[in-house]
């Protein structure tokens, strides 16, 4: 980022702020030419939105580039302070962008009614039309922000999808359980997503059959499976008599291998800012009767899997799924 070239214009910006604490002082002052001064503060109060949001360009481009020469030399993780940094400014821009919207919209209402011409800075005669070469600067600086983010560091937490079968009757029991474990972004439409897809997954996981001893064996579709985990919102329970059926996503949760019951307990690091670039994911089929697994799998995935379709993931995790 050119750094003099940025200080420039945050010099001239606070030199309008100057002239328009003055012409606010001489609207007070000498009220008789009040017309005359809101004039000359209307359009400092301009200016100052002109080159802040040319300031606000400059810093966003400059950090995308910082971004992106870090990511390329793979020493993102080096700079996790850095990029706290930049997330927390893109917020204030944001702001700024808000504030400097609704002084606008006063000056703008002003301008179109008292018709204010401009005869600095070229190439603009109206106040309105400089106002209106600002606002094209709104959707390039969201543009440039929205990039940014893309790039930054994600918090990401662990999640566990489960779905778990029970059957119980004197003298009799059955208690099946399916697993997928990953991370996953922290927000709301991510986690959305993640959901629907983890319950894709382990149903194919599940229903997929087995190879046991060199010999091909059938899933565990029965009884595991119920035709009311395939839909929104992915999540629910289900009694029929002696069976009980339960599905459904735990965040910041993760599997615990050494113990055989309470396998779902909370994960050590709840949330951790990370740039992964790949996850690990585990899927599993515990039977709680025999105190074993009847079906594994595990892989390193691309870090956002849930952007992949279902069956590129699918066929990506070598789960067979029946045509």
């Amino acid at each position: 980022m050119a750094i003099d070239a940025l200080g420039a214009k945050r010099a001239v910006i606070l030199a309008a702020e100057k002239r328009m604490d003055y012409f606010l002082l001489q609207m007070t002052e000498r009220p008789r030419l009040a017309g005359l001064w809101r004039y000359w503060f209307m359009w400092y109060r301009v200016r100052r939105a002109d080159w802040q949001t040319r300031a606000y360009l400059e810093q966003v481009r400059g950090w995308k580039k910082l971004l992106h020469s870090w990511e390329a030399a793979d020493v993102l993780d080096e700079h996790l302070q850095e990029t706290a940094v930049i997330a927390k400014n893109c917020e204030i821009i944001e702001d700024g962008l808000q504030i400097i919207e609704t002084e606008l919209r006063e000056t703008l209402e002003l301008a179109r009614d008292r018709a204010w011409k401009v005869r600095y800075p070229k190439p603009q005669t109206t106040m309105e039309g400089w106002i209106g070469s600002i606002h094209s600067r709104y959707p390039i600086i969201k543009e440039w922000i929205k990039r940014i983010r893309e790039e930054l560091p994600a918090a990401w937490i662990d999640f566990v999808y489960v779905i778990y079968y029970a059957y119980t009757s004197p003298g009799m029991e059955r208690h099946l359980e399916a697993h997928l474990e990953s991370k996953c972004i922290n927000s709301k439409e991510v986690k959305a997503k993640v959901k629907e897809m983890a319950n894709k997954i382990l149903r194919a996981f599940v229903s997929a059959p087995r190879l046991v001893a060199g010999e091909m064996r059938p899933g565990y579709e029965t009884p595991l499976l119920r035709k009311e985990m395939a839909k929104p919102p992915w999540e629910g329970r289900i009694i029929s008599g002696q069976n009980m059926w339960q599905w459904g996503i735990q965040y910041n949760a993760e599997i615990n291998y050494n113990l055989a019951d309470k396998r779902v307990q909370p994960s050590e690091n709840p949330s951790e800012i990370k740039a992964y670039k790949t996850v690990k994911m585990v899927c599993e089929l515990f039977d709680y009767d025999y105190v074993q697994l009847r079906s594994y799998l595990e892989k390193e995935v691309s870090a956002q899997w849930w952007q992949m379709t279902l069956t590129e993931l699918l066929e990506f995790l070598g789960i067979e799924v029946e045509r």
